[in-house]
């Protein structure tokens, strides 16, 4: 059986109408399976309600810890503060001088024609733990 031209035509609209229709709803699809990864990754509402009172208790255990830090700072004299802020200025002072010191005497071996090793080897040789590789930062002055 053979087709005539206008038959053929349809028939070739048809089948782009329903190819376009399909994309729509392979997107359309997509798009929902997004949206549904989503919500399953996302807390229930029994969850969430959970969620909120687990967070609630630690607030106010927080808000509880704050109270008597507060009130036992409130023991602490002035001059007291004054004294201590001098002290861990001073130490601060003193801690920034050693370092100083420190690294200038590795730096000055390092610079030494006979050293074949590299900073980390030496100091891993002369058992030297640097404040950065134990995470410790010196604190700010006026701190």
């Amino acid at each position: 059986p053979s087709l005539g031209e206008g038959e053929l035509k349809q028939m070739e609209e048809s089948i782009s109408s329903k190819t376009r229709d399909l994309n729509t709803l392979r997107e359309e699809t997509r798009a929902l399976d997004s949206q549904l990864g989503s919500l399953r990754a996302s807390l229930t509402t029994a969850q969430a309600k959970e969620r909120v009172v687990e967070l609630g208790e630690l607030l106010e255990k927080g808000k509880e810890k704050l109270a008597r830090l507060k009130e036992a700072c409130k023991d602490i004299q002035p001059e007291d503060k004054a004294r201590i802020d001098k002290e861990h200025a001073k130490l601060t002072k003193e801690w920034r001088k050693r370092k100083r010191m420190c690294m200038d005497v590795i730096n000055a071996i390092l610079e030494n024609d006979g050293c074949t090793k590299t900073k980390e080897e030496l100091l891993e040789e002369m058992g030297v733990e640097t404040d950065e590789a134990v995470n410790v930062k010196i604190p700010e002055s006026g701190s």
